[in-house]
């Protein structure tokens, strides 16, 4: 068997395309088991904290008896050093004479060369199904190719592996920042948006004080606030590195829009400010949290009457207001906030509202 150098390199780019890009790897199986003249080739990709398979193939069709094989071959490959080749005939102890069909059979994995791919457990190996008038214990040139090989597509599947593991990470992180009760985007030093969570993008949809023009840059109203607002975005992005704060009037009349412009220190490297990231919060005091009830009852153990005296309280109506609406005596709503007081660990009003506010925003 011999291979030409560019069919040769062929068969690693497609390798490592197939890296990123996991659905090239029914092709890429069918490349390398032409390559060989194999009848049919199998990956198996291996998922060791779930310890599932996915297996892509190539050739004569998969039938129960190769997927009992693999499912034997899984559990012997664990016995190669990663990296390691061998024939099946290596692997496996197959039956000589008698009715040995299924080893016999192209559907089964006798006269394979298979190799193991990963250190993991369970691991991912390759099998090439070689023809029946092959004798792959001869087939030294076979068995080198696939020692060549076998490197690239180890390196391919740790690949995919990182890519999977970032894709599930950002998935967490993207969760994670939609839970914010506040806008956060990211942005260059002149304004442009790189990312903004639903909260941010409902802020700024609207228009009130502060909003995306078409051109994908954030706008601040009126011009002497956008000022303020471009310069502190270029210092953070700038040499500076500095932080700042901004209150943006809305023209409805809602109370301002407050946003915190930071740096991202660990992306900023050493490239030119235009290219770095800003990170802004965008608070809108109307849309503070408020907490449930039930969570104030769950966290603190207050009763109901603790409750409605803990959430008048929060929203700032004084306690001659929240005695009134309760109906109670002041006395008894004075009796109701010190029980709050000992419940909660605090000791004034004012140190009560933060906490409920902070729980509120932790329970969302």
């Amino acid at each position: 068997m011999s291979i030409t150098l560019q069919r040769f390199s062929d068969l690693i780019a497609g390798i490592y395309d197939a890296g990123a890009s996991t659905e090239r790897w029914d092709s890429v199986i069918a490349d390398i088991a032409a390559a060989f003249g194999a009848v049919r080739g199998v990956l198996v990709i291996a998922e060791p904290v779930t310890h599932q398979f996915v297996v892509k193939a190539s050739g004569a069709e998969i039938g129960e008896d190769v997927y009992r094989q693999i499912m034997r071959a899984a559990d012997r490959i664990q016995h190669l050093p990663a990296g390691a080749t061998a024939t099946s005939d290596e692997l496996f102890d197959l039956p000589v004479g008698g009715n040995g069909a299924d080893h016999e059979s192209p559907n089964g994995l006798a006269n394979s060369f298979i190799a193991r791919l990963s250190p993991d457990v369970p691991s991912s190996w390759i099998s090439l199904t070689m023809p029946e008038q092959v004798d792959v214990s001869r087939h030294s040139a076979g068995r080198a190719l696939l020692h060549v090989l076998v490197p690239h597509l180890g390196q391919a599947l740790r690949t995919q592996s990182r890519l999977v593991e970032l894709t599930r990470e950002r998935a967490f992180a993207l969760a994670t920042l939609e839970k914010a009760q506040y806008g956060i985007m990211i942005v260059t030093s002149d304004a442009a948006v790189i990312f903004a969570n639903s909260m941010a993008v409902d802020i700024t949809v609207h228009g009130d004080g502060l909003a995306a023009d078409s051109s994908g840059r954030l706008r601040a109203t009126p011009s002497t606030i956008q000022a303020r607002f471009s310069r502190l975005i270029r210092e953070a992005a700038g040499p500076e590195r500095s932080s700042g704060g901004v209150a943006i009037t809305r023209p409805s009349g809602k109370r301002p829009l407050v946003v915190r412009v930071t740096p991202l220190d660990d992306l900023a490297g050493d490239g030119p400010p235009r290219h770095r990231a800003v990170l802004l919060l965008v608070t809108d005091p109307d849309h503070d949290p408020v907490p449930q009830p039930t969570t104030l009852h769950d966290l603190y153990g207050l009763t109901d009457a603790e409750t409605l005296v803990a959430m008048g309280v929060m929203r700032g109506d004084g306690l001659p207001a929240v005695a009134d609406q309760l109906s109670v005596s002041l006395f008894t709503a004075r009796t109701h906030l010190q029980h709050i007081f000992v419940k909660t660990g605090t000791h004034r009003q004012a140190e009560l509202v933060r906490l409920l506010l902070s729980s509120a925003i932790a329970a969302q």
